[in-house]
């Protein structure tokens, strides 16, 4: 069998491999959230100077041929230049006074050292072209490590950086088992304002997926082995949802296991017949990065699908019932998938608080659930803008008065269930 890694192969002089549909979907989210992140830790007009490193872990060669062979197309490491030079002319737009500052520093990696040959190939001619900021090219660094071997320098060298705790980490890797979880977990720990970026195929996993010593062998290598219902594997694997209720497991261990505060995960499903589908994970301790991931995922809707609840998640296995995993149709994202979020998150959200001893704000009830979501903070808003105009619900200032039914509230505001007899 043809492993994945094989497919993409660079040499200088040869044409570039080949860049599916699905993987320039996962590239397009991975220049938007760049730049995204920028414009949003920036948001703040009196911010004067932003200090940022990208890290592409599994870079790749840096260019492409479109599907049909007509196109050369760029890799994530010249489209996250492209991203950052994109971000700074806007946030310097009619601007006449000192200009803002995007201090960025770049980390392309790749084991193969004709694959960054290629690379470094590449970023040569586009700098020619003046395709990114040129200021931008000493900060480029290009190296022919594996990831795991290269992390401990590029973490000091974040470290060193003067306000430089801020790092975006793309892990594309080919292999679910490039990366460990305890690899993840030191990284957020040594780094607090990391985010993550993780390609991760789940369905390689689960198509070997047994109780063999063999097969349980890699689950323990990347720390997800105890994680996995071992014991009522044969039972799960009987059952046609299978695989849904085994991405709890998985899901559940990666959050627990790299101690993210905040994960999205969302499927990509290749297009091609017996592809295996993967999953584009984020990890990140800010709610905000996390928000920003998750509008992305929205607005290219049509090339992702989420395969656990449009409401709350049920991550783990809870061997009482097995009703409890065909409560809810896994989603498919289409034009009434908005719609199927917010109305199951209004029943589960409002019973939630009507549980509640006491009043909680805002931001801390979107922190304690969004995780556990495919909703961004637009449709909580609208979750809970229903349950205020349904009356389940009082909200409540800052200065303690109340509020009318609003389109938005503010963070800050204080919810409660209302007094009212309310049956969800």
């Amino acid at each position: 069998m043809t492993k994945i890694e094989d497919k993409y192969h660079w040499m200088v002089g040869t044409k570039p491999p080949v860049l599916d549909q699905h993987s320039a979907v996962k590239h397009a989210i991975v220049e938007s959230y760049v730049y995204r992140y920028i414009k949003t830790v920036m948001a703040p007009a009196h911010i004067p100077k932003l200090t940022l490193t990208l890290v592409d872990g599994f870079c790749g060669g840096g260019q492409y041929l479109s599907e049909d062979g007509q196109e050369l197309l760029d890799g994530t490491p010249l489209l996250m230049l492209k991203a950052v030079q994109r971000a700074r002319i806007e946030l310097n737009l009619d601007r006449h006074t000192i200009p803002r500052i995007v201090d960025t520093e770049y980390f392309f990696v790749d084991k193969n050292s004709e694959t960054i040959r290629y690379l470094d190939w590449h970023i040569a001619g586009q700098k020619s072209l003046r395709a990114f900021d040129i200021d931008d090219s000493p900060r480029v660094r290009t190296k022919a490590q594996a990831f795991n071997d290269a992390l401990p320098d590029i973490v000091n060298r974040v470290k060193a950086r003067k306000g430089g705790g801020r790092v975006i980490f793309l892990l594309d890797q080919y292999s679910y088992t490039a990366v460990s979880m305890e690899t993840l977990r030191w990284l957020m720990a040594e780094l607090p304002g990391a985010e993550i970026i993780l390609n991760f195929n789940v369905d390689s996993m689960f198509t070997y997926l047994s109780q063999l010593e063999k097969n349980r062998k890699p689950l323990r290598a990347i720390g997800l082995e105890e994680y996995m219902p071992w014991e009522q594997l044969p039972y799960i694997k009987s059952k046609t949802d299978w695989r849904t209720v085994l991405q709890r497991h998985v899901a559940h261990g990666i959050k627990k296991a790299t101690g993210a505060p905040f994960m999205t995960l969302f499927f990509v499903r290749p297009s091609q017949a017996n592809s295996w589908s993967y999953w584009l994970v984020h990890l990140s301790r800010r709610y905000k990065a996390h928000d920003v991931m998750k509008q992305l995922h929205w607005e290219h809707s049509s090339e992702f699908g989420h395969e656990l609840e449009p409401g709350l998640f049920l991550l783990g296995y809870n061997p009482r019932s097995d009703e409890i995993y065909s409560r809810q149709s896994p989603l498919v994202f289409g034009p009434d998938a908005g719609e199927q979020c917010v109305s199951q998150l209004v029943d589960q959200l409002g019973r939630s608080l009507s549980e509640a001893s006491q009043p909680i704000s805002l931001q801390q009830f979107f922190q304690q659930h969004i995780s556990d979501t495919m909703a961004d903070e637009s449709r909580l808003q609208m979750v809970v803008r229903r349950l205020h105009s349904a009356g389940n619900i009082i909200v409540s200032n800052k200065d303690s008065r109340l509020r009318r039914v609003s389109k938005s509230y503010a963070l800050t505001d204080v919810i409660e269930h209302s007094r009212q007899i309310i049956i969800f």
